[in-house]
């Protein structure tokens, strides 16, 4: 099988592509790795860029901390073998070309002269490199768990990178484009624990480079000239980390921002109404789900998960908090993750599916055969970037108070948020994530499979059960499309039978331009890519 094909889309949110803090605002580059002619060629124009971003970042190392956010700013500065194109397929980057004839050895030929934004010639040791520093036993890393398959990393040539398999993956093609690898250089990674903070920062071949960096205020980027793409229409970004959703309104009304993230989808009327600013709006393969930690009393309980999940008015969320902008879901891919599979094939599997419609006399029918029949009090935290999944925690909380249910509502940092996902303390909590990929086995194999159960590991239901790992496991083992999908559709089912998780939405998302720009090929990829190239001025 010829990997340099254009593929269809990935498998594992990276996780977390992992767990995100903003809604991602997708469009990206004709191809991630070879981009366009036209802004990144002229060389002039704006001159800065101020960008507007709904929370802060504690780390610019989005193998540290890996949020939506994190990868925004990061994927201006560093890149993978692989890209992701605007269609969700797998494009050059820093690899030129791959191949694989059997989904367990992929080779890749280095794309040559490019440099890093120190100006230090790319290697294929530093690729090595990067790739180890994911695969090495012990690995911090949040990339980690996608290269738990790999056997060996080697440079096989010049400019030439083998990586081996222990077994046969058909998710692994994914695994090296930006959700789970960004490249550094073997002497930066030296620097250990103090990548991504203000003094050290990050290391790439990107177009721009970080100049300036305030955890919790802003970062700085200027125009790495010497990117092999080309040169950057615009000389210097600034992020601004503005949480407060009427706040950054007012920053884009009195022109303090160019571009603002997270455009809240209940508020864009008021958005849209401001002078000279176009809001754009994507389905972005987002999902929003309710984790129930199996491993945590009550919720080892499947009658009080049932409970819950027919506490949860799905529909009245999506059209009241949403404004109709997303999608109930009724698992945990969207049907478009589905590439090459006929949509009524989709919709025949996803009618199979269990599902817990909103119903109180059966959520309290659920909890009377429970293990907490008088009910429990309990807490839901939501990340600060994400007003959105608060609101829709508390018309739980209210339906769940007729059920003696007390579900305090909390809001936290986005930092905090990602750290207790990791932590797997609570007993609820919710799950934010953004498909990097055109797999529909992201999800599935992240949030599902009984390997990743570990602290810090994605499954954060900790949900361990062989009738859902095996179909997953042989999926990864299969390259007969029809067969993995099969196998996939059988974990989700009968995953949704057990509940560790409550699917809520697929969403879409919405960013703000203002007046001085534009750009080209907004969708739901645009910022898994080096993105301020296709933004230009006016």
């Amino acid at each position: 099988m010829d990997v340099h094909r254009q593929v269809s889309r990935r498998s594992l949110l990276r996780s977390i592509a992992l767990v995100g803090g903003v809604a991602t605002v997708p469009g990206l580059l004709a191809a991630c790795g070879a981009p366009s002619s036209g802004p990144a060629e002229k060389g002039g124009g704006l001159k800065e860029l101020k960008i507007a971003l709904p929370g802060s970042l504690s780390s610019l190392d989005a193998s540290k901390e890996a949020g939506i956010m994190n990868y925004v700013v990061a994927l201006l500065c560093q890149e993978a073998l692989v890209g992701v194109d605007a269609n969700g397929k797998l494009v050059p980057a820093l690899a030129e070309s791959w191949k694989s004839d059997d989904a367990k050895t992929f080779v890749y030929q280095i794309r040559q002269g490019v440099k890093f934004s120190d100006g230090t010639p790319v290697t294929a040791a530093d690729i090595v490199a990067s790739l180890e520093y994911n695969a090495k036993t012990g690995s911090t890393s949040a990339f980690a768990f996608a290269y738990a398959g790999v056997e060996s990393i080697k440079a096989t040539g010049e400019h030439e990178v083998t990586i081996v398999l222990k077994q046969t993956d058909s998710s692994f093609e994914w695994t090296v484009s930006p959700g789970s690898l960004l490249i550094t250089s073997a002497a930066f990674l030296e620097n250990g624990e103090k990548i991504g903070t203000p003094e050290t920062k990050i290391l790439g071949t990107g177009p721009y480079k970080v100049t300036d960096f305030a955890p919790d205020s802003h970062v700085t980027l200027e125009r790495n000239d010497a990117w092999w793409g080309g040169k950057a229409e615009i000389a210097k970004i600034r992020f601004e980390f503005i949480a407060e959703d009427s706040t950054r309104l007012l920053a884009m009304r009195q022109g303090e921002a160019d571009i603002a993230l997270n455009v809240p989808l209940e508020q864009l009327d008021q958005w849209q109404k401001l002078d000279g600013v176009k809001v754009e709006t994507a389905t972005d393969r987002s999902l929003v789900t309710l984790a129930f930690n199996t491993a945590v009393k009550p919720f080892d309980d499947v009658h009080v998960r049932r409970a819950f999940a027919h506490a949860v008015d799905r529909e009245g969320i999506v059209k009241s908090i949403l404004g109709g902008h997303a999608e109930v879901a009724t698992t945990l891919p969207s049907p478009s993750q589905w590439a090459g599979l006929p949509a009524a094939e989709v919709q025949s599997m996803y009618a199979a599916m269990p599902q817990y419609g909103f119903d109180l006399a059966k959520a309290k029918a659920e909890l009377a055969q429970s293990s907490a029949p008088k009910g429990f009090k309990t807490e839901l935290h939501y990340p600060n970037s994400g007003p959105q999944l608060g609101k829709a925690a508390l018309t739980l909380a209210e339906n769940l108070k007729q059920l003696g249910i007390e579900l305090e509502v909390k809001e936290v940092t986005l930092e905090a948020w990602i750290a207790e996902l990791g932590e797997r303390k609570a007993g609820i909590a919710f799950g934010w994530y953004f498909a990097t990929t055109g797999d529909p086995a992201e999800f599935p194999q992240m949030l599902l499979n009984g390997a990743h159960t570990a602290k810090g590991g994605t499954n954060i239901a900790s949900y361990d059960e062989a009738k859902v790992t095996g179909p997953l496991d042989r999926a990864k083992a299969t390259t007969d499309g029809a067969a993995r999908a099969e196998l996939i559709g059988e974990a989700l089912t009968v995953s949704a039978a057990d509940l560790p998780y409550q699917p809520l939405w697929w969403g879409q998302s919405a960013t703000a331009f203002g007046p001085k720009v534009t750009a080209k090929g907004y969708g739901p990829y645009f910022f898994i890519a080096p993105w301020a190239t296709q933004v230009a001025p006016k």
